[in-house]
């Protein structure tokens, strides 16, 4: 299970960087940015869900564990935010989301990085 779910969370690390960096270089979101955000998310939540199961349900202690689970929080804020802002149509965001983005995923990429080196 551990391998299923190292796949998972690398998964939503390739999906997260092609759209982030992406809708970075674009500095404009579009709606295929909005449907990977969530299919990382999922990925993502999938995986730390099973290493979480596997490492007997405890709460995350250490920097790794605490800048994880706010990397997902934000990661979720940036799905739902990116539908919102492409349902309501406001073009003043639309242009200004990336940033948010960019930083969400810079939270994300430290929190895996941590996870590996503290884990190989």
């Amino acid at each position: 299970m551990l391998v299923f779910s190292i796949i998972l969370v690398s998964l939503a690390l390739i999906i997260y960087t092609i759209s982030i960096l992406n809708e970075y270089r674009r500095k404009t979101l579009l709606p295929w940015h909005a449907i990977m955000f969530c299919i990382g998310f999922i990925f993502d939540v999938s995986g730390t869900f099973i290493m979480n199961k596997l490492g007997g349900n405890k709460l995350p202690a250490g920097v790794h564990g605490i800048l994880g689970y706010i990397a997902l929080l934000l990661m979720l804020i940036n799905a739902i935010g990116a539908i919102f802002i492409l349902s309501k149509k406001y073009k003043n965001l639309l242009a200004k989301f990336y940033k948010f983005s960019l930083f969400s995923w810079i939270v994300w990429m430290v929190s895996y990085i941590l996870g590996m080196l503290m884990h190989m």
